[in-house]
C-alpha cells in the first residue's frame, strides 16, 4: 500500500531506519542517524539498481507528496526511454569553467533557480514557499553578494537572525527552527544550482552536513566557531510547574476560540500537539467518554485510547462543528486544521515566558508522581509512552484502560475544582 502523509510523519517520528515505498519508485529513505530524505529507486536497462537522492525531507501535505511522486514519474519516463538520471545529474554538477556563478549575486541566483523549475513545481504553494522565505530571510541578508563569496558566517547570520512571534523573541533558528531547516536548505540547492565551486574552501556553506550530525571533524570545527548547533538537540521541554497549571486552565477556560480549546483538552488529556490538532470528530464517543486514536497518528504507531473525563466532553460538547470539516478544531484553510504554532501562541501570548505546549505532559507526570499513589506503569500508558524493557511489555498486555479513567478523571478534578474540594475528593490517592 502507497505511503500516506499520516504515515509518512509516524514513520519520521519514529526515526525507524529503512526504506518506504510510494508511487513511481519515489521511496522515504530515513538513515540510521534517523535524517529522512527523498530518493529514487530504479534500474537502468543495463541491470544497474541506483538509488538517486531527490530532495531532503521537510513535513508534506498531500498535494506536495503528489507533487514528489510525479517528479519520479517523470525520472521514470526518461530512465524507460534509456536515460540515467543519477549518471546526467553527475555530469551536470560538473563545472565546465571554475569562474561558474563567479559574477552573479545570490539573489539573480535564487530567482533564476526558481524560473527555471517553476514549470516543474506542479503546487503553485511550491513556488511560493520559495518566494516568500528567501525574500523574507536571505535577500536582506546576502541577497547582494556574489555567490562564490558566501561563506558560512554568511549563512549564520541568515539562520540567526533577530525573529520575534507570539510572544516568543529570539532567533529564526531559535524559534522557528522548521522555517530556518528549510531556509538552509533551499540556500544549499541554489548555490549548488549555480555551480558555486570556487568557494575558497570549495564547499557549499549551506550543505546539509554542516547543519547535521554527520559532519567529518574539519566541519564540526567549522561549525563550532559558527555558534550553531546542526541537528536541533533534543532536551527537556520547559514545562509549567504542576501547582500553576490549574490556575492558567481557570484562565484559559474563559476564552472561547478553537486555539484555546485545544489547549484545554490537550492539558486534560495529556496529549502532544498533533495528538490534538489532527482530531476529528469521528474519533470520539461522548456518550462513552473516549477518545480513539488511529495508530497512524501516534508516535509509537499503536492506537491510544483515552478515557475522557467530564470535564473533557464538556469542552468538546461545547466546541462549535464546522460544516463541511471533520476535524475539531478547524483552521482558516478549508478542510484543514489548526495550524501547529496555534496552541504554541496562546500560550506565549498568556505567559511569553518561553513554556511549551509539550511541557504540561511533564507538569502531568510530575503531578501524577508528587501527589498520588498511581504507579509509573500508569502513568507512562496515559501518556502513551513506548515501554523500552521487553519483560515488562510482554506483561502489560492491556491499556489499563479503567485505572487510567480514574487517573484522568482525577487530574480533571485537580485542574478545575478548588484545592480543598479536590483534597476531600481525591484524599484516598494522595501520597
Amino acid at each position: 500500500m502507497p505511503l500516506t502523509v499520516r504515515t509518512i510523519r509516524t514513520l519520521v517520528n519514529a526515526e525507524r531506519p529503512g526504506m518506504w515505498a510510494a508511487r513511481n519508485g519515489l521511496n522515504l529513505v530515513i538513515a540510521a542517524s534517523g535524517n529522512p530524505s527523498w530518493a529514487l529507486r530504479y534500474s537502468t536497462r543495463d541491470g544497474k539498481r541506483r538509488l538517486m537522492k531527490l530532495a531532503d525531507y521537510v513535513p508534506i501535505d498531500a498535494a506536495e507528496l503528489a507533487a514528489l511522486e510525479a517528479e519520479a514519474a517523470e525520472h521514470r519516463k526518461a530512465i524507460r526511454a534509456g536515460r540515467d538520471p543519477l549518471a546526467e545529474r553527475a555530469v551536470e554538477r560538473t563545472p565546465s569553467k571554475p569562474e561558474n556563478g563567479a559574477g552573479e549575486t545570490f539573489k539573480a541566483a535564487a530567482l533564476a533557480f526558481i524560473e527555471e523549475n517553476r514549470a516543474g513545481w506542479k503546487n503553485p504553494k511550491h513556488v511560493t514557499q520559495w518566494e516568500n522565505t528567501l525574500a523574507t530571510y536571505a535577500y536582506p541578508l546576502i541577497g547582494g553578494k556574489l555567490v562564490h563569496e558566501i561563506t558560512l558566517e554568511h549563512v549564520k547570520g541568515v539562520l540567526q537572525q533577530p525573529y520575534s512571534r507570539g510572544g516568543y523573541v529570539g532567533t529564526l533558528w531559535g524559534g522557528a527552527r522548521e522555517t530556518a531547516s528549510r531556509l538552509r536548505s533551499r540556500i544549499e540547492i541554489i548555490i549548488k544550482s549555480r555551480k558555486a565551486a570556487a568557494l575558497a574552501d570549495n564547499s557549499n556553506p549551506a550543505r546539509q552536513g554542516l547543519w547535521s550530525n554527520h559532519h567529518n571533524p574539519a566541519d564540526r570545527e567549522a561549525l563550532r566557531l559558527a555558534g550553531l548547533n546542526g541537528k536541533q538537540v533534543r532536551s527537556h521541554y520547559k514545562a509549567m510547574d504542576w501547582k500553576d497549571v490549574p490556575a492558567f486552565v481557570s484562565e484559559l477556560a474563559g476564552k472561547p476560540d478553537y486555539s484555546a480549546r485545544a489547549l484545554l483538552l490537550t492539558i486534560l488529556c495529556a496529549t502532544r500537539t498533533s495528538e490534538t490538532l489532527e482530531a476529528t470528530w469521528s474519533e470520539f464517543d461522548l456518550d462513552a467518554a473516549t477518545w480513539t486514536i488511529p495508530a497512524e497518528r501516534m508516535k509509537a504507531g499503536k492506537e491510544h485510547r483515552i478515557p475522557l473525563s467530564e470535564r473533557a466532553v464538556q469542552v468538546l460538547r461545547s466546541t462549535p462543528r464546522l460544516e463541511g470539516n471533520p476535524y475539531v478544531f478547524p483552521g482558516a484553510r478549508a478542510k484543514r486544521p489548526l495550524s501547529n504554532m496555534a496552541m504554541l501562541e496562546m500560550l506565549r501570548g498568556m505567559r511569553g515566558d518561553g513554556l511549551t505546549v509539550h511541557g504540561f505532559r511533564s507538569a502531568f507526570r510530575d503531578w501524577i508522581t508528587e501527589t498520588t499513589l498511581h504507579p509509573d506503569a500508569i502513568a507512562e500508558q496515559a501518556l502513551a509512552h513506548t515501554i523500552d524493557n521487553a519483560v515488562e511489555r510482554a506483561y502489560r498486555r492491556g491499556d489499563a484502560f479503567e485505572r487510567r479513567r480514574d487517573l484522568m478523571a482525577q487530574w480533571a478534578d485537580y485542574l478545575t475544582l478548588e484545592s480543598t474540594a479536590y483534597s476531600e475528593r481525591w484524599a484516598r490517592f494522595i501520597a
